[in-house]
């Protein structure tokens, strides 16, 4: 089957920005709040730290089948939904890559951007993070075999999600209604990002509105995040400077 090179490189791209990225993150200040504490205690880094980690495990998801190993993501995709196997799969295969690149390469950077002005809108794409690493890991468990992506899942972000809680609520400066929204906002994308496939098959849109709903959801945990935070009162979102 005859595919777009950049729907087989583009994984590799995100991996060599992780590498990038974590070097930045371990070695330099740019993204710390404050140098008086660890980075790994600083909500605002590890805002920041989901973008990379996210970066590897599409990595993990999408290049195995380039590497030479028989997992394929879209092929499981499509076997969960009840679509025969690619070519026959009408799922586009640029819907991957486009919710993907959407979610992590702009979603995600923003929402950590924006951890300085509104923390629940920050920490909401840990809750995406989270809600993966419970489904692949809980995946893992039940077949009782290896699932595209488990690895990075069950190893960082199910680890790393409850650290971040652990920081940012149990010993950290914010409530736990925040951060618990904050995850909230990420869970209910990994939701909704199904429902898409559901709506998908049952012919509610085409090829066309997939790919552009594929756009859309990669802003959902920024969108639901800044909605859920006009219940809060203002001063209780702010970043609170790290002593």
């Amino acid at each position: 089957m005859q595919t777009h090179w950049f729907l087989t490189v583009w994984p590799f791209i995100g991996v060599g920005g992780a590498i990038v990225m974590v070097a930045i993150l371990l070695t330099t200040d740019t993204f710390r709040s404050s140098t008086t504490v660890s980075r790994w205690c600083d909500p605002a880094w590890l805002a920041w730290l989901a973008v990379p980690l996210y970066w590897v495990h599409q990595f993990e998801e999408y290049s195995l089948p380039v590497l030479g190993f028989d997992y394929s993501i879209q092929e499981m995709i499509c076997e969960k939904i009840g679509f025969p196997p690619y070519p026959a799969c009408p799922i586009p295969l640029a819907f991957y890559p486009v919710v993907n690149i959407a979610l992590m390469w702009f979603g995600a950077p923003l929402a950590a951007y924006l951890f300085r002005r509104n923390v629940l809108v920050g920490l909401s794409f840990w809750g995406l993070l989270f809600a993966n690493g419970l489904v692949h890991s809980a995946g893992g468990i039940a077949s009782g075999a290896y699932n595209t992506g488990l690895w990075s899942a069950a190893l960082l972000f199910v680890p790393l999600s409850i650290w971040v809680i652990y920081v940012s609520a149990i010993r950290g400066p914010y409530t736990g209604k925040v951060v618990g929204t904050a995850y909230a906002a990420g869970a209910v994308t990994h939701v909704l990002l199904f429902s898409g496939y559901a709506l998908y098959k049952a012919g509610v849109f085409g090829n066309t509105g997939l790919l552009v709903f594929a756009a859309v959801i990669g802003f959902a945990p920024i969108i639901l995040a800044t909605i859920a935070s006009r219940f809060f009162k203002p001063a209780l979102l702010r970043p609170v400077q790290t002593p």
